[in-house]
């Protein structure tokens, strides 16, 4: 199957989201996912995505990669 970074690498099947894309009850849910605790907030809304179907977290450094 091929992916791009629009699509879950993790269940395939839903577009990834910016925090700008996120409605509010999807932030909220983003607020306690694990990363949370382990990076800082400003950094995560800036870099990272997430998948609103499974709640996979793609953070910057693999965006990167």
């Amino acid at each position: 199957m091929m992916t791009n970074e629009h699509t879950c690498p993790n269940c395939g099947t839903s577009t990834m989201k910016g925090w700008k894309d996120l409605n509010d009850e999807e932030k909220e849910v983003v607020k306690r996912l694990p990363a949370a605790s382990q990076e800082d907030d400003e950094e995560r809304q800036q870099m990272n995505r997430w998948c609103t179907r499974c709640w996979y977290e793609s953070r910057a450094r693999e965006n990167q990669a």
